[in-house]
């Protein structure tokens, strides 16, 4: 399909309240039933693990219904810097990028948790789980709270589609850096990580991709998501990357998001943040990798378990080859064919 047939205008979703044309709807949820609804509930362990959200028929955990009104009514600041994307695109390896140019390159002072010095949004609800939220609030605060109460100048990331994010991104308009990546390799990160964070079953590859081909997995429609960004590439708030490039040339996307950022940034420079932003550096590292926020949940023998993977698992190009069979293959070919047809986005 046609990324013009996709949403281009938060409006398009967040339609108004037919009694009150100064009034945007508000969000809805209900619990999901089905087929569906069994195959979530067999994958995640427990019931209600997630509940749809509308417009736009997002699936999240049940959480977010305790923070989706605050986060439609957040108030942006021009001095922000928003990292944004679909899971497992390279967000957190971005945003790491984002928060130290933004902070002068002050690496003692990155050594804190990233989710205390750059936010996850929504974190509060996708830990929302039976086992975890309680602990989360207690160890790490509501992470709405904290954006809401950071002082400026704030860098938040967000899975979030255009449609839930803040209504005043429209018109504040900060800086937004978009990341992307070939779906087929998100996927399989994406599953890794969920098996992770959500607890979901560890033999259930192709199940999920294909809930993943039906919009059907946490975050709703890959291709909606993306094509909301993309659309609004050429306005001069947003940058929009792709993950390949970073991994093929991580110098010169370093120095296109610093030009971006409106920063001056040394060859020196360059090269001391591509050896901090490095795959073995990141995924050694307590401030990025999960490890803190695991231990605290979920015990010190949680992660790196022999059948659990790492948060920061491989950052491979091409990683999908070792676990999808070539029908599957074909049918991610195929999906990803008929999305991008009539448009000008590619991946490699």
């Amino acid at each position: 399909m046609a990324s013009t047939a996709l949403i281009s205008n938060r409006n398009d979703v967040l339609a108004k309240d037919p009694e009150d044309d100064s009034k945007p709807r508000r969000l809805t949820y209900k619990n999901v039933e089905g087929p569906d609804k069994e195959i979530l509930e067999k994958l995640y362990l427990y019931k209600n693990a997630l509940i749809e959200v509308f417009p736009g028929s997002i699936l999240i955990p049940p959480g977010f219904k305790e923070v989706g009104e605050r986060i439609l009514d957040l108030k942006v600041r021009q001095d922000d810097t928003w990292v944004i994307s679909y899971p497992r695109t390279g967000s957190t390896w971005t945003q790491e990028l984002v928060w130290l140019l933004g902070n002068n390159l002050n690496f003692e002072a990155a050594e804190s948790i990233q989710h205390q010095r750059a936010p996850l949004l929504e974190m509060s609800a996708l830990m929302s789980n039976e086992g975890d939220i309680m602990g989360f609030l207690d160890n790490f605060g509501n992470s709405v709270d904290i954006v809401d109460n950071m002082p400026s100048p704030r860098f938040i990331k967000t899975h979030l589609p255009w449609h839930l994010l803040p209504r005043q991104m429209e018109t504040v308009k900060p800086k937004i850096i978009y990341v992307a990546r070939n779906p087929k390799d998100m996927c399989v990160s994406y599953y890794h990580y969920c098996c992770l964070v959500h607890r979901m079953t560890g033999n259930s590859f192709e199940e999920f991709c294909n809930l993943f081909l039906r919009s059907r997995t946490p975050m709703g429609s890959f291709w909606e998501h993306v094509f909301q960004f993309w659309e609004r590439r050429h306005e001069p708030n947003i940058l929009f990357l792709k993950y390949e490039d970073m991994k093929r040339d991580l110098q010169k996307e370093i120095k296109n998001v610093a030009n971006f950022m409106g920063m001056k940034i040394s060859e020196e420079d360059v090269l001391r943040l591509e050896e901090y932003l490095s795959f073995g550096s990141m995924q050694k590292n307590p401030a990025v990798n999960l490890q803190p926020l695991m231990s605290t949940l979920r015990g010190n023998d949680y992660m790196g378990a022999q059948d659990r993977p790492n948060f920061i698992r491989k950052g491979k190009v091409g990683d999908w080859k070792n676990y999808m069979t070539p029908e599957l293959a074909t049918k991610f070919d195929k999906w990803i064919a008929d999305n991008i047809h009539g448009t000008d986005l590619s991946f490699d």
